[in-house]
């Protein structure tokens, strides 16, 4: 959609390299976003981090906490190979008959011994081991040397700074992960209403980076990158967006170091830079305070639209990318009302959903990355909005996906009833903290828990995570048969809801947190605003030591049982089973090749009608063929044959270390066998590049039009032109090049203007500009763009005259009268492909839709300028240019 001068061959387009755009942009800075040949997404920066995972080659050993397995040159080779995460022990549904009581003085009160060859870089600057969580007190020695202990607790990341104790290539790894009972360790001394299940359950990691390097979020209250949104306008379209990061220099020597934030949309467009400098000193830390916003085309998080912006953060280090780190950003307003409830981006939501424990069958804790997105889409295809995660903090994964499905969370430290002694409440803060500073990115939380579990709001809980985290609320975690209880110093009055709260004032917002999810209390929650939204108990069966679990099976509660298997109503009827159905749980996943993944397998049994049998005595036999094996196969009571459950037999599938199709067969005597086939994917270990997304900084340049003396739009480039001549303006964007404005005959008229107003979005553009009067029309000339893609966006409004007294160009106004020149309606954009049009606005007021604006797509080829023409549709009247948009495109 453009006008070339002179012919052009058709060659490929290029686009340059965002990094020749911060080179121009930010002149005071050498920016060289380099790209090497990591296989990195177009514009994703290649750093000197590196983040590989450990997931698989852990030798592990059960028991002998006393033993000196941490030596270098232990011979481990008749140690059980094992990937994370790991449980210390599968069990059954029946807690291997384990007969304790709620502190579980014995069930998993054991160490694991995990040994790992690790490979490390040739010139390694920093290097870290990095943990998600691990049950629950972790010692770690690398090559023989004894590096620290993490004793917080079980459900919160952790870290070890291993630079002193490694070499170049191979190093040896030993941890001792001590799962015995702690009583500074929140949730022990306990009693608590779940298992604390054992081992090295979450994902662990090889960090490498520069000296010069952000910091892990959860060291300390300035750590890490912390993205907060001070305002959100849903009216209007605009955020106001801060960023606050932490930069750590591990060098002998000062550095002059550059942050580069890059708010990045969906598209992989950059919406917003903010670029700031330091001389950092040694051993120093720096935190940068950056803040900017999003001023049009916003795009909102909701329940309905979870919408999510990445925030890339680049460190540099004089001119050389040494770092890079990306976070989620979700731009969303919460407030409360009186009248209409819970507000998200100014609109009432009522919240209805459940608690989640990450308890699994057979495998506990230990549950792979893939399991937690599927309960939360789950959640998402049965109409729940919210998930509280009783009663600790859980997997990064399942904040992934809250954030990507449009989940709220509700999340607390790990609790239940008991209080400890002075170092157990140390301890809880600090899980408390690490809670927030690990997971204060993600928009789909707004609620953390300040109280304790069962007994109530905790002042100590409130303060520290309102200290940390101002933007959300607390909850005050009640129950009703504790005593008479209300939010307290908490924003939240949640409390546990099974029968109608008596002792509730209404005088304050409630939230159920624990509740039955019947017609009856879902009625009474959705017609009263101070009640948020009812939490139900619970979505899944989870093991507990409970008196009134079954003796067969030790999975309580839950809409959906262990297995997450929603099946017909306990009370329906079918016909006898004539047939096998079965399914691989594929739906919106992938199955990973990497030792510890996991896709639920479903057998049910329908009568002649379709109908699934929700009760029978049947037992289903699972083989598989490929890289996989069932989980507890032969060697766990009730994991191969299966039973039915709530009309289905389910098996826990493995995916090997091999990539490739896994069938799998379930067989029944009476009934005919079914199979059902699965590929596995290769698994990559570079967290980077597996999660890396492309990156384009696309410049754009707006150039306010207008006479010397006009109220130029802010970061707008002024173009001051004089009437009657042609106009042109050098610009530095882009590399460099030139705008000429022409009439298209020698009878045209220009009148240039400075200081109209005109009320509306961007007015000081449209309240000034130029008019043309032309029977030919004018063109805007580009010339000496870089060969790649546009888009022009140009902007025609013909202001009226609204001088008064305080305007200090009212005389000249009146006596010239622009504003009177008869003004075109329509104006046509030729270009060579198109012919288009815009139809022209005018007024003291801009309309709601805004100005007529005019958008021509163009690609440079050659040298030859570029040219876009205008002219009245219906004649020569005026035609008014306020200003225009120049973007690269993809």
């Amino acid at each position: 959609m453009f006008e070339v001068l002179s012919p052009q061959p058709k060659v490929p387009s290029m686009r340059r390299p965002s990094h020749f755009y911060l080179l121009s942009l930010f002149a005071f800075c050498s920016v060289n976003l380099a790209f090497g040949d990591s296989n990195l997404p177009d514009g994703f920066p290649e750093s000197d981090r590196s983040k590989t995972s450990l997931t698989t080659s852990w030798m592990f050993h059960l028991g002998d906490p006393n033993a000196a397995f941490h030596i270098a040159d232990l011979d481990d080779s008749v140690w059980e190979e094992v990937s994370i995460p790991h449980t210390l022990k599968l069990t059954d549904l029946n807690l291997d008959g384990c007969d304790d009581d709620k502190t579980q003085p014995t069930f998993h009160r054991d160490v694991g011994w995990y040994r790992r060859t690790i490979e490390v870089s040739q010139n390694p600057d920093k290097v870290f081991l990095e943990f998600e969580g691990a049950h629950q007190v972790t010692d770690l020695w690398v090559n023989g040397k004894h590096v620290g202990q993490h004793s917080i607790g079980g459900y919160t990341p952790f870290h070890f700074d291993i630079t002193g104790f490694v070499e170049p290539g191979e190093n040896q790894v030993a941890l001792r992960v001590d799962n015995r009972r702690h009583d500074d360790v929140p949730p022990d001394p306990g009693p608590f209403d779940y298992v604390k299940f054992s081992g090295l359950y979450r994902d662990v990691y090889l960090v490498e980076t520069a000296p010069l390097h952000v910091t892990f979020p959860w060291e300390d209250f300035y750590a890490g990158v912390f993205v907060t949104t001070p305002t959100v306008d849903p009216l209007n379209g605009n955020a106001t967006i801060a960023v606050r990061t932490t930069v750590r220099n591990e060098d002998q020597q000062p550095k002059q170091c550059s942050l580069l934030t890059r708010v990045i949309d969906r598209a992989g467009i950059v919406v917003l830079r903010l670029l700031d400098q330091a001389s950092i000193k040694p051993g120093a830390d720096h935190t940068f305070n950056q803040c900017g916003g999003i001023e049009e085309n916003l795009h909102l998080w909701s329940c309905d639209d979870p919408y999510l912006y990445r925030v890339n953060t680049t460190v540099l280090d004089g001119d050389a990318v040494v770092d890079c780190v990306e976070n989620p950003l979700g731009v969303r307003s919460i407030a409360l009302s009186k009248e209409e409830g819970f507000l998200l981006n100014g609109k009432p939501v009522q919240m209805l959903g459940a608690n989640r424990h990450q308890h699994y069958p057979y495998i506990g804790d230990a549950v792979p990355n893939s399991l937690h997105f599927k309960d939360m889409l789950q959640f998402k295809q049965q109409g729940k909005n919210i998930v509280r995660t009783a009663h600790y903090p859980q997997d990064n994964a399942l904040l992934d996906a809250c954030d990507e499905l449009g989940i709220l969370v509700y999340e607390e430290a790990p609790t239940w009833i008991s209080i400890g002694n002075d170092a157990w409440f140390d301890n809880l803060e600090k899980a408390a903290r690490r809670m927030v500073r690990n997971h204060r990115n993600h928009p789909s939380v707004i609620v953390w828990g300040g109280g304790i579990n069962h007994r109530g709001y905790v002042p100590r809980l409130h303060y520290a995570v309102k200290q940390e985290d101002p933007t959300r609320w607390t909850g005050s975690n009640n129950s009703e048969w504790t005593g008479i209880q209300n939010s307290g110093v908490c924003d939240l009055f949640t409390n546990m809801d099974y029968g109608g709260i008596n002792d509730w004032s209404g005088n304050e917002y409630l939230i159920a947190m624990e509740g039955k999810a019947n017609p009856s209390s879902i009625e009474k929650y959705a017609s009263d605003p101070l009640r948020l939204g009812l939490i139900s108990w619970t979505a899944h069966a989870y093991y507990t030591f409970h008196i009134d679990a079954d003796n067969w099976n030790r999975m309580r509660s839950g809409s959906m049982d262990g297995f997450r298997n929603q099946g017909p109503p306990r009370d329906a009827t079918s016909g006898d089973p004539v047939e096998m159905k079965l399914n691989l749980d594929m739906d919106g996943r992938s199955l990973q090749a990497d030792g510890s993944d996991i896709v639920m397998a479903y057998t049910r049994f329908v009568d002649g009608d379709g109908n699934i049998v929700p009760k029978s005595d049947l037992k289903v036999q699972y083989t598989v063929a490929g890289p996989a094996s069932i989980v507890g196969d032969k060697t766990l009571k009730g994991a191969n044959p299966v039973s039915l459950s709530r009309g289905a037999a389910a098996a826990l599938i493995r995916a090997s270390l091999t990539p490739g199709t896994i069938t799998v067969r379930a067989e029944c005597p009476g009934f005919k066998p079914v199979e059902a086939s699965v590929k596995s994917v290769r698994f990559n270990p570079n967290r980077i590049l597996a999660t890396a997304r492309p990156i384009y900084d696309l410049e754009r340049v707006r150039v306010d039009m207008g006479e010397v003396g006009q109220l130029v739009q802010f970061d707008w480039t002024p173009w001051f032109g004089e009437s009657n001549k042609d106009a042109s303006i050098d610009l530095p964007n882009m590399g460099g090049f030139n705008v000429t404005l022409r009439c298209g005959s020698e009878e045209g008229i220009t009148r240039w203007l400075g200081e109209m107003n005109v009320k509306g979005y961007h007015g000081f553009v449209m309240g000034e500009g130029v008019c043309v009067v032309d029977p030919a029309g004018f063109k805007l000339e580009f010339e000496g763009l870089a060969k790649g893609r546009y888009s022009l966006k140009t902007f025609h409004h013909a202001p009226s005259s609204n001088t008064n007294s305080m305007d200090p160009n009212r005389e000249r106004l009146k006596t010239l009268n622009i504003y009177q020149i008869p003004v075109a309606h329509s104006v046509a954009v030729h270009t060579v492909d198109v012919d288009t049009s815009v139809e022209m606005t005018n007024g003291k007021q801009l309309p709601d839709s805004g100005p007529g604006t005019a958008v021509i797509e163009f690609e440079v080829r050659g040298d030859a300028p570029v040219a876009v023409r205008f002219q009245d549709a219906d004649g020569a009247n005026g035609i008014w240019l306020n200003g225009f948009e120049l973007q690269e495109t993809r």
